[in-house]
């Protein structure tokens, strides 16, 4: 039986309904479809050229599964709104992070999702950071320090490095309660395979066929032994986690993955479900936040760069802020002070909505389902991609336009729909670490323009874009000029 979705707003609902083999989309080959057109580091332009070419929604297919594309930020709101009831993560997507044992909250669905996701709300939650904040200034300075003194040897900085280098320390730091100091250290064996998880993720995302539950490629089974120790590694940690809680009961925790094993105790001695607060729910849990925790920040800040090299009158006013509330500390040294920098992280959001570090959403309904007058069954999958939404005149006045106060003066008669802006999700699946992400972007950026005139290093058009769990730049490499 069909299940009609809540009619849309007029402008965007379609008279007829119309099967998936009605939209227009681009021809495909037999057995593989669309898929041998598309590179996975760069799917998210792809599906924008073919969205311009055919217009929204159309079809595609990858091997045998048939696939539609939206860019209406309505029918995105519709999608998240309407999970997990009416829709479930699209594709294959669930399947590859279960099949990796890093899916945890990002791929549960049904009755595993709101355990999870009270789980890691509780772990993940605002009134933790002032405890946590020492730690993430500790990380702060020894990134000043290292940047001063890359400045000072007058070197080109590749600032994305160091930036996902901050990233990886905190949410380690945070996560675990152990620093790996991977700025100075360089990556250790744990975070060298973290790396190769992301890049075959979107290859096995994308692929036709999952060819591997048949047979392996060199390239899975390296794959496979670096999971096996990346898990042996998050169960020794939990290990030793549930040890501290058991010889100090009534001590708080420290770090993320103890404040999960606490929630894992008390739904347990209440009742709840154990397999969706089990062990491996909470290792999946914590590799997802590793995984995503480390880009994420560290990529929008990356691709905020270009704009504020761009923009030397705002760098000098964010200096200027900076240095007037901060004084004579190099870093940000009182969490409450942070609230007074709205438009350093508006300056990312800007820089997201221009530049999206998550391309692009899928969904799979649960039954056949009329979305936007298209009938989609449960072996279809809904993509909507992010990019044109948040550049199109109707939601943003000027799009094209970078205009960080956007996001901090409400204009009367100028067009802003923040609903556009979906980098961190909506409804019950928003991203429950965009506080913990706004705590770094504040923390990084006033302590970088507090000290640093910023000077890209290559041409804006050398900087290309890579498709891996985020968007994100080939590289940023800089000058760093003291501010003296």
């Amino acid at each position: 039986m069909t299940s009609d979705i809540r009619k849309p707003p007029a402008a965007y609902t379609s008279e007829r309904i119309r099967a998936v083999s009605d939209l227009p989309g681009p021809k495909g080959i037999p057995i593989l479809g669309n898929a041998w057109q598309i590179d996975p580091s760069k799917a998210r332009r792809q599906f924008e050229q073919w969205g311009a070419q055919h217009g929204t929604p159309f079809r595609l297919k990858l091997g045998p599964k048939q696939v539609v594309v939206w860019d209406s930020h309505h029918v995105a709101q519709q999608l998240m709104r309407d999970r997990p009831e009416r829709f479930r993560r699209g594709g294959r997507i669930s399947e590859v992070l279960d099949q990796m044992r890093i899916g945890g909250l990002f791929a549960a669905e049904g009755a595993a999702w709101l355990p999870q996701r009270r789980m890691v709300m509780q772990a993940l939650n605002g009134t933790h950071f002032p405890a946590f904040f020492p730690v993430m200034r500790t990380i702060a300075l020894r990134l000043h320090r290292r940047l001063a003194r890359l400045s000072d040897e007058d070197q080109v900085v590749d600032l994305l490095e160091e930036l996902t280098g901050f990233t990886v320390d905190t949410v380690c730091a945070l996560a675990f309660g152990s620093d790996p100091d991977t700025m100075e250290q360089g990556p250790d064996r744990i975070q060298q395979h973290l790396k190769k998880i992301f890049p075959m993720f979107m290859k096995r995302l994308l692929a036709p066929l999952p060819y591997w539950n048949w047979f392996k490629l060199p390239q899975d089974r390296a794959l496979d032994a670096a999971l096996d120790e990346v898990h042996g590694f998050v169960r020794g940690l939990i290990d030793h986690a549930r040890q501290e809680i058991l010889a100090n009961p009534a001590h708080p925790a420290t770090n993320l993955l103890q404040s999960m094993l606490m929630a894992q105790s008390h739904a347990s001695a209440e009742g709840g479900d154990a397999r969706s607060l089990s062990d491996d729910a909470i290792a999946a849990n914590v590799l997802t936040l590793l995984l995503a925790g480390e880009d994420t920040p560290a990529h929008s800040l990356a691709w905020s760069i270009p704009r504020l090299c761009a923009d030397t009158a705002l760098q000098e006013e964010l200096a200027v802020q900076a240095s007037t509330l901060m004084g004579q500390d190099v870093v940000c040294a009182d969490y409450g002070l942070l609230k007074h920098f709205d438009l350093f992280e508006a300056v990312v959001t800007e820089s997201q909505r221009l530049q999206p570090v998550v391309g692009m959403l899928s969904f799979t309904p649960t039954s056949t389902t009329v979305l936007d007058g298209v009938e989609l069954t449960p072996d279809c999958i809904a993509y909507f991609i992010t990019g044109p939404a948040m550049v199109d005149a109707s939601n943003f006045h000027d799009p094209l336009r970078f205009d960080p106060r956007r996001w901090l003066e409400r204009r009367e008669g100028i067009a802003h729909e923040p609903r556009a802006f979906v980098q961190f999700g909506a409804g019950p699946r928003v991203c429950p670490g965009r506080h913990l992400a706004s705590v770094q972007m504040r923390l990084v950026l006033t302590t970088l323009l507090r000290n640093f005139r910023i000077e890209l290093a290559c041409a804006p058009d050398a900087i290309e874009e890579i498709n891996a769990f985020t968007v994100m730049p080939s590289q940023m490499p800089v000058r760093l000029r003291p501010r003296r």
